[in-house]
């Protein structure tokens, strides 16, 4: 079916309505196109301890402050039970904290600054009046020791031969850059000792500049800050301003930026201040924590007049959503897209259908390779834990639980090994656990369970890359922008998720799985079985019907098709006791899960060897193995919704001699498909030790295709390699000739009238006295019969259904 015709009308309205709404906002306001880009920016943040022992302490220092250089995006802060005031000045911010705690202060913003550069006109005089306000920049402090003979007499030594604003300043900053050496110094070092010493950091040298520019009549004053580099440090910075034709001018000497400073340069204060000061003998410490990040602009840029109404972060941003999380909000819509079409147009496979998406969201906040960590390390110890806990005979529950607390345990032993991560980090990361679990554990138990490590690693790589471009996707600036700026694209994303929800087409991972017959083109994939036929032609309540087996066997009963006797049923852990102690009085028997699928939990025991268990495959049980499994069942760890369920008992049927003698390793039975009456393909499953005695191609039974006509077994299909002879017993498998064969079509046709399911798996299984009896029916049945029968069969459906 071409694209064109695929196309539907749901998926068409949203597009035309998404496209039209698009295209008049890229009318309307085509400067939104260049907001797309990322913005850089500093997350920047200080954590200060002490030890107050019983007595209250203040702590003071300046916070980061919005001006026409720098501004403060996103504060917050965390100061436990002690008192906070913000004390603004023309100095700077001071945060002040009173009162007795002991917990840490931690003080967290994201910090968007520019670079500014200033040229200073060569033949500038230096003025010789100022306004009063500034007349303070030009007077002695105590470690700016203007009118000590020494400051005057190294002027003398350093002056310019013109002297003009321009070369005065040129000559400061050449002298305090290159004759001073920067060196570390501790506490706090004035101007003449920088001049005697000529060693200083950053404040000797700016207390120097600013006395010679202070003696030359030119208003200088110190500024205190951080430079913000992606580090931990303890560090703080000093430069100086110049007052000149109404700008206070930077300069650094010792990072030698002349007339500039750089974006990087974050201003908290003005003036010889101290960054700290606190009470003491509280053994005060700190650390500022500085990382580089790009963002997404409109995440952040959404108060100007421009593109507030259509910024959709805004929206966000009023009921306090951060805007890392209002940016991975945003793109859920398109990330589940990008799911939706990994699963149902490749047919990657992963464990849980949106857990790469969580997965992928928490490593926004974690970092990749950490989050990418922690779900394999969740995923190894869920596995290696469902081996340990299985050998304990745990049930579902608390073994899941068990596995919980085993993966919080390693994440914890893991924080303390790389020691401290940021609060938000480590509530992420104890997620983890019980994110992935929840998505994972029952069906990582299955695989295992039945040795299925091919299918396990195929999971676990279809995961991992879906989490890797998930990942992709929720870090993208210019998709967080676009889907802040144009929300009505959503419609697009609806339109697509609607086009794919509707696509009948084979997912490329099937193109590999039936690569030999794909060139028939008659190959019925899974979209289209869904779509056409189990939500067309199967009513939702038959579906459950079906899943149901207990309730199957009740109705086909009523319409006279033989099914298995049913000895006994248990749903529940008050009739367990007696349940089991039942089943020492039986021979041999088969214990499955009501709703249970694939063969998942069906146990049979060929032999009861006077309170011994023997299975198919030759294993040998206890009451207490058996009690243990049941408990399974009741407890929903099979059932296809995981819901508990009801454990009941069969009958051991002896397989007809004509089947038998093709390998008597547990039961095989014949799959019927039909629709509408009309009978589609056949096969003969047969057990193998690889299948334990369970008749079930995916846990390693052979299957045998069956002529719907004639009932001979034609070819062969194992593990997805063609055989003659059984592979345990040597025998023929191709040519048998099915006993009872028009009587098993005449009950598969029964079945579906009892069970009215349009598109219908009938599995009969054939006993040695009593004959054919249905084992079960199936509303969605598997497709790999087709690479049994070496041929499609979508053709043939399409005229059955057409036929009602």
């Amino acid at each position: 079916m071409s694209i064109v015709r695929q196309l539907n009308k749901p998926s068409v309205w949203f597009a035309l309505i998404g496209l039209t709404l698009l295209a008049l906002h890229f009318w309307w306001q085509p400067s939104h196109v260049k907001q797309l880009g990322a913005e850089l920016l500093h997350r920047y943040s200080l954590t200060m301890s002490f030890d107050a022992a019983n007595e209250d302490i203040v702590t003071r220092t300046y916070l980061p402050l919005t001006n026409d250089r720098q501004e403060v995006i996103n504060e917050s802060l965390q100061s436990g039970t002690l008192e906070f005031t913000n004390d603004e000045s023309l100095i700077g911010r001071q945060g002040i904290w009173k009162g007795f705690s002991t917990t840490p202060i931690r003080y967290n913003a994201i910090i968007s600054s520019r670079e500014q550069k200033y040229e200073i006109d060569p033949e500038l005089d230096i003025p010789t009046d100022y306004p009063p306000h500034l007349k303070r920049w030009l007077e002695p402090t105590e470690f700016i020791q203007v009118n000590d003979p020494r400051i005057l007499e190294l002027w003398m030594n350093i002056q310019p031969k013109e002297r003009k604003l321009l070369s005065t300043l040129e000559a400061i900053h050449d002298y305090t850059y290159n004759e001073i050496e920067g060196a570390p110094f501790k506490g706090t070092t004035d101007a003449i000792t920088t001049m005697i010493l000529k060693r200083a950091s950053c404040n000797g040298k700016s207390r120097l500049f600013a006395a010679l520019a202070r003696l030359n009549g030119i208003p200088t004053r110190l500024v205190g800050g951080v430079i913000l580099e992606t580090t931990k440090k303890k560090t703080s910075h000093q430069w100086v301003e110049a007052y000149i034709q109404g700008h206070w001018v930077p300069f650094d000497p010792l990072n030698d930026y002349f007339a500039q400073i750089p974006h990087h340069y974050l201003e908290l204060y003005i003036d010889d201040q101290a960054l700290f000061s606190h009470t003491r003998n509280i053994n005060f410490d700190y650390i500022f924590d500085i990382k580089r990040e790009h963002i997404a602009a409109p995440l952040l840029r959404f108060d100007n007049d421009e593109g507030a109404f259509f910024n959709a972060a805004s929206l966000l941003a009023k009921i306090g959503i951060e805007n890392k999380t209002a940016g991975i909000f945003l793109l859920f819509p398109f990330v589940a897209f990008l799911i939706s079409f990994a699963r149902n147009v490749l047919g990657v496979k992963t464990f849980g259908i949106f857990m790469p998406m969580l997965v992928s969201a928490a490593c926004i906040y974690t970092g990749f390779w950490m989050g990418l960590g922690g779900f394999v390390g969740v995923l190894l110890t869920a596995w290696l834990g469902q081996l340990f806990f299985d050998r304990h005979k745990l049930l579902k529950i608390p073994r899941l639980a068990a596995i919980i607390t085993l993966n919080t345990m390693l994440f914890i032993a893991i924080f303390m090994v790389l020691g401290d991560q940021t609060p938000l980090q480590m509530g992420m990361m104890t997620l983890f656990p019980v994110v992935i679990i929840s998505f994972i554990a029952e069906r990582l138990s299955n695989m295992t369970q039945d040795n299925n490590w091919r299918e396990l690693f195929i999971t676990s790589l279809g995961s991992v890359v879906m989490i890797s471009l998930c990942y992709l996707a929720f870090s993208s600036i210019t998709l967080q922008s676009f889907f802040a700026l144009y929300p009505e694209s959503l419609l697009l994303v609806m339109a697509a998720q609607i086009f794919i929800g509707q696509w009948t087409g084979l997912r490329i991972s099937e193109y590999l799985r039936f690569k030999k017959i794909n060139t028939q083109n008659n190959t019925l994939g899974i979209n289209k079985r869904n779509r056409d036929y189990v939500y067309q032609l199967n009513e939702r309540k038959l579906l459950q019907l079906a899943i149901d087996k207990i309730e199957t066997k009740k109705v086909l009963l009523q319409q006279g098709v033989p099914v298995p006797q049913t000895l006994d049923m248990c749903d529940s852990f008050r009739d367990l006791d007696d349940f089991v102690e039942h089943l020492r009085d039986f021979k041999s028997f088969v214990v499955k899960p009501n709703r249970g699928s694939q063969g998942n939990g069906i146990l049979v025991i060929v032999n009861n060897d006077d309170g011994t268990f023997v299975t198919a495959s030759g294993k040998r049980l206890s009451l207490m193995d058996i009690r243990y499994h049941v408990s399974e069942i009741i407890t929903g760890n099979f059932a296809q919704d995981g819901a508990p369920d009801t454990a009941y008992i069969e009958p051991l049927l002896i397989e007809h001699h004509r089947i038998s003698e093709i390998a008597n390793l547990g039961l095989s039975d014949i799959r019927v498909i039909l629709c509408n009456q009309e009978i589609i393909s056949c096969m003969l499953r047969v057990p193998t030790k690889l299948s334990e005695g369970k008749a079930n191609l995916h846990q390693g039974a052979i299957g045998l295709s069956v002529d719907i006509e004639t009932g001979l077994t034609a070819k062969c299909s194992f593990k997805g390699k063609q055989l003659d002879k059984h592979p345990d017993s040597g025998s023929q498998l191709l040519g048998h000739q099915i006993p009872f064969w028009n009587k098993i079509k005449e009950i598969a046709q029964n079945a579906q009238k009892a069970i009215p399911l349009g598109y219908i798996g009938v599995d009969i299984c054939i006993d040695e006295k009593l004959g054919p009896m249905v084992l079960e029916v199936n509303g969605r049945p598997g497709l790999e019969i087709q690479n049994v029968q070496h041929k499609g069969f979508s053709g043939e459906m399409e005229t059955a259904r057409d036929r009602i």
